[in-house]
């Protein structure tokens, strides 16, 4: 079996669980063909892969050059941005997996990818948690319950996020504000 048939199952099954880019294609983020461009997208990157893993490449290198590449076609194909590092990891995740499948190891990878495919991707089970909340069987008590719990909900958001945008902007002596960001993205 080549590597290319080898490697096609595994980025579908990590592709599956990559909350972003599902929640991409589950709103049509790619247009009508977003389904179509999620087929493609699992192929190509499988090519990718086989043509630019090479051993004479650092190990930072080809996690940032996979990186990019998810970047790029998230971005492009999806109207997606990443800021959630998802990418770097999967990159990562990539890499381990091809050193293991090289090892000889598959059944490493394979075992791994079952254990994660037993749990309830991440879309779903938002989904359900909204569903949840939805059925009730007064509905005149739950909406005033939900009324005052919003309320103190949101007397307690406002003071923290209060405390945070002012620890997040500075004002220097000429009037211009620094806004720094939280998550410490690209630089």
């Amino acid at each position: 079996m080549s590597l290319f048939s080898t490697l096609l199952p595994i980025i579908r099954s990590v592709f599956s669980k990559w909350t972003a880019l599902q929640l991409s294609v589950s709103h049509s983020m790619g247009g009508p063909q977003s389904q179509a461009k999620y087929e493609a997208f699992i192929e190509a990157f499988g090519q990718y892969l086989i043509r630019n893993v090479r051993p004479s490449l650092t190990i930072s290198a080809l996690e940032q050059d996979i990186q990019e590449y998810l970047d790029e076609i998230l971005d492009e194909e999806f109207n997606t941005i990443l800021d959630d590092g998802s990418s770097n990891e999967l990159a990562k995740l990539f890499i381990r997996y091809i050193q293991l499948i090289q090892e000889g190891k598959l059944a490493d990878v394979q075992q791994e990818l079952q254990l994660q495919q037993s749990t309830t991707p991440a879309i779903q089970m938002s989904v359900r948690n909204d569903n949840e909340n939805d059925s009730s069987s007064s509905e005149e008590d739950d909406d005033d319950d939900n009324e005052r719990n919003n309320e103190i909900r949101e007397e307690e958001e406002e003071e923290p996020m209060n405390e945070t945008k002012s620890q997040a902007m500075d004002v220097d002596e000429e009037g211009w504000v620094t806004v720094r960001r939280r998550t410490g993205g690209k630089k």
